[in-house]
């Protein structure tokens, strides 16, 4: 379909450059809730994309028509929609880098194809006895879900890209309820893995029972300034807001608190964050980007100092500097866009118990509300937090109702110390993160 897409536009627009992007995905889930299955869904989709540049004017169309007619459908809609839209001499597509060594990211799980379907899933019938026998307080699965899927997307161009990727995905998430003296308590687990052998539900278990025990019996600690024990978890969703502020196209458009700070000191020396396209295994892996250009490891922030942003093949050009391999797109329907891939903090030395025993007076953060808030323009922030009370080197009782504000530069220059811990929770990494005299409201 691809050649068939360049060899129409060659028809209705010579010389014009033109990249198709091809994306066909299927998935699979099944939830229980309270003992019971609740929903089996099964859902499949492809579609195409078409970008055109002529004369700097660019053109977009869209299908998931893929039949002959489809072909000059969505040819004519993109021509059409150049003829509107403003020159930009920076517009281009990509050209092919060259002949590139074969990677095996080992992406996709054969045996999903292999075995049925029903043996996989089957463990979900036996999450909630398995729940509440770990104690007591534990009344029930409110959700325990498990989602596989397989996805192969390929790129070409009219300048000589042509690449194509396919990984597969599971998934185990899980929420429980606990109740005591009338106060009622939910927590949460997941993961997520390419291959069904690396799904472990057991921790998944582990994860969500802590969590929802350590809720219970919350209450407000006095306003003051506290060291914090970021949870993974809590420190991998954070993370996210720095994905999006190290985005060459956020950074182009002053929506970043890291403009102009490539060189400087923006955190602690003990941070060390990286975006790996080429993780083995990661969730966010593949040999190529969605502009059919490789991958790669990047460096964004060494021993504190801010080292450069993420690109795709336009904004790379508009800053006179290379792609790092990190357009993506939200569906076939979108354009390129940078975006991170698998992104991560270092792993440290420390165990999450030898952190935790360092801090004499703090909180153990397990939840926040609020993060859709933060200014990604300034990085200041006021976030409603949940956890455990830490005294003396022990977790001692739950917290809530409390808030933590400040600014995010400031935050990443008061880690303490990072954990040897490093989780992944989807294509985002993190370990457990000590960071120091944060200011907290409370009663």
């Amino acid at each position: 379909m691809g050649d068939r897409l360049l060899a129409e536009v060659d028809g209705q627009s010579p010389g014009a450059q033109a990249e198709v992007f091809l994306i066909e995905s299927e998935s699979r889930v099944s939830e229980w809730s309270e003992g019971l299955s609740e929903n089996l869904v099964a859902a499949s989709t492809r579609g195409m994309a078409l970008r055109l540049v002529r004369d700097g004017r660019l053109g977009f169309s869209y299908s998931n028509n893929f039949e002959p007619a489809g072909a000059a459908e969505i040819v004519r809609g993109a021509v059409t929609a150049s003829q509107f839209t403003t020159a930009d001499a920076l517009l281009e597509v990509p050209s092919a880098p060259g002949k590139m060594p074969g990677v095996d990211l080992q992406l996709v799980d054969s045996s999903l194809a292999e075995t049925p379907w029903e043996e996989r899933r089957a463990f979900l019938s036996s999450i909630e006895p398995q729940v509440k026998k770990r104690d007591k307080r534990l009344t029930k699965v409110l959700r325990a879900a498990y989602r596989e899927g397989r996805a192969a997307s390929a790129v070409m161009n009219t300048r000589g890209v042509s690449t194509a990727s396919d990984g597969t995905h599971v998934s185990f998430s899980l929420a429980c309820v606990a109740v005591e003296a009338g106060e009622t308590q939910i927590g949460y687990g997941f993961q997520a893995a390419r291959h069904y052998r690396d799904l472990n539900p057991d921790w998944v278990l582990d994860q969500a029972v802590e969590h929802t025990l350590s809720l219970l019996g919350g209450r407000q600690v006095p306003s003051g300034r506290y060291d914090l024990i970021l949870d993974p978890q809590v420190a991998a969703e954070m993370l996210e807001l720095l994905a999006t502020a190290l985005r060459g196209d956020q950074v182009q458009k002053g929506r970043s608190f890291f403009a102009a700070k490539v060189g400087q000191q923006v955190g602690a020396d003990c941070l060390t964050l990286v975006d790996d396209g080429r993780l083995l295994k990661g969730l966010g892996s593949s040999p190529f980007d969605a502009e059919g250009l490789p991958t790669q490891t990047t460096v964004l922030i060494k021993e504190g100092i801010l080292q450069g942003f993420l690109y795709d093949s336009y904004t790379a050009r508009k800053a006179g500097r290379a792609s790092t391999g990190n357009a993506g797109r939200s569906s076939y329907k979108g354009m390129p866009e940078p975006e991170a891939t698998n992104f991560f903090l270092k792993a440290g030395h420390q165990t999450p118990q030898n952190l935790v025993s360092g801090v004499q007076s703090g909180l153990y953060i397990r939840g926040v509300m609020g993060l859709h808030t933060v200014d990604t323009v300034s990085g200041d922030f006021s976030l409603g937090i949940m956890g455990e009370r830490i005294e003396k080197g022990r977790r001692t009782h739950g917290v809530r109702g409390v808030t933590i504000a400040g600014n995010l530069l400031d935050l990443l220059k008061s880690v303490v110390a990072v954990g040897s811990d490093l989780t992944f929770f989807g294509s985002v990494g993190s370990p457990t993160l000590w960071i120091s005299n944060v200011s907290v409201g409370g009663n």
